[in-house]
């Protein structure tokens, strides 16, 4: 049995074990279950992110970078039915093991989307349900700390982040830089950054735009080829690629390309979406027209196409700042200030660590033995 089938089978007994101390069920699945698939087609808000497809390409991506790693991706259950989703893996790095969701580039735990609400006696017990799993999970796979990430409540903080830290979580923060895609588009455009404006509109007399969303294969085949040529070597696998086109196929992507007049491909981007959100996801620009605002035009360009789909909010990824920790480098407080240009507002995201053996004791059954208060 290898180390990975190992991982799985140690999360499934402490997942059925869980399930017998909540309201909740939970079932280690693949995401290519197409009951995963049903819950986000039936939701009326699905997050994007959470697509089969997307989440395949993380666990390939990761798979390739950590000999040691492991899908512990979970459907849950409430009342016999299936209410919620849960990406979840193992990252086995020499030293620093960890558990992440792996969602929108974003380094730690997700709390389980559920796709309708439940009670408020049911939320709590299934948090302290979800947040002991997790515990578990940690003290037997050996990860030292554990990152929670959530989304800004407001003043209206979700039950799990409260009794997270009422058992000793040190609560911290990211943020990261969104669209509100409800805003009418002549408002967008009069609050968008000056210089970009004009640079926008010098990109649009400078090349063409397409929005490929069927999967061209062959435009494809030239976007992997461009971003090949730019990074000077493979930086992932080829599944990977295969996946990103598959989603596209899905409509659970987009790709904005550009070409100059000679019909040379200049620039590619790649975007996830689902009927509510829409991320950037990968890019790639000539490398001899870095100059250029080649970036700007795929941007802008992305942001029209999101709202005529109808989405109602564009993820532009993290905001770091100089004091952050880790320290961010150059680069990337570049693109950071580059994407806050195109900004309407920037989201505090609470970001939580503790050590898995806070989290055991939360419910009776588990290490710990009672549920405490």
């Amino acid at each position: 049995m290898t180390e990975q089938q190992d991982r799985l089978r140690a999360f499934a007994q402490l997942a059925k074990i869980a399930s017998s101390h909540g309201p909740l069920y939970f079932e280690p699945v693949c995401t290519d279950d197409p009951r995963w698939l049903s819950l986000l087609a039936a939701s009326d808000n699905p997050p994007v992110g959470y697509a089969p497809l997307h989440l395949r390409y993380q666990h390939a991506y990761f798979a390739s970078a950590f000999a040691d790693y492991a899908a512990l991706d979970s459907l849950i259950h409430w009342e016999g039915k299936p209410v919620g989703l849960w990406p979840l893996a193992f990252v086995g790095e020499a030293g620093k093991a960890r558990l992440s969701s792996q969602i929108n580039g974003l380094a730690g735990v997700i709390a389980p989307w559920f796709s309708r609400h439940l009670p408020e006696k049911t939320t709590k017990a299934a948090a302290r349900q979800w947040l002991a799993l997790l515990g578990e999970a940690g003290e037997a796979l050996d990860v030292p700390s554990l990152r929670l990430l959530g989304p800004d409540t407001g003043i209206n903080l979700p039950v799990w982040q409260r009794l997270a830290m009422e058992h000793g979580a040190q609560a911290g923060a990211t943020h990261r830089c969104v669209i509100d895609l409800e805003m009418p588009a002549a408002t967008y455009h009069g609050q968008l950054r000056k210089s970009y404006k004009a640079l926008i509109n010098t990109a649009r007399r400078l090349w063409q735009v397409r929005i490929d969303e069927t999967g061209d294969a062959a435009a494809f085949a030239a976007f992997e080829g461009l971003h090949l040529t730019v990074a000077g070597r493979r930086t992932r696998p080829e599944l990977t690629w295969q996946l990103q086109r598959e989603a596209i196929v899905a409509g659970d992507a987009f790709v904005v390309y550009l070409h100059d007049a000679e019909q040379r491909l200049v620039g590619a981007s790649l975007f996830n979406c689902s009927r509510s959100e829409v991320s950037y996801a990968v890019g790639v620009y000539d490398r001899q027209l870095f100059d250029k605002p080649l970036a700007h035009l795929s941007l802008a360009c992305a942001i029209e196409h999101a709202r005529q789909r109808g989405a109602r909010s564009f993820l532009l990824g993290e905001r770091p700042y100089p004091g952050d920790t880790p320290m961010p480098n150059d680069k990337e407080l570049q693109i950071a200030y580059f994407k806050e240009g195109f900004a309407t507002g920037l989201e505090r995201v609470p970001a939580l660590s503790i050590p898995p053996s806070a989290l055991c004791g939360l419910v009776a059954g588990c290490t710990g033995g009672t549920a405490r208060s």
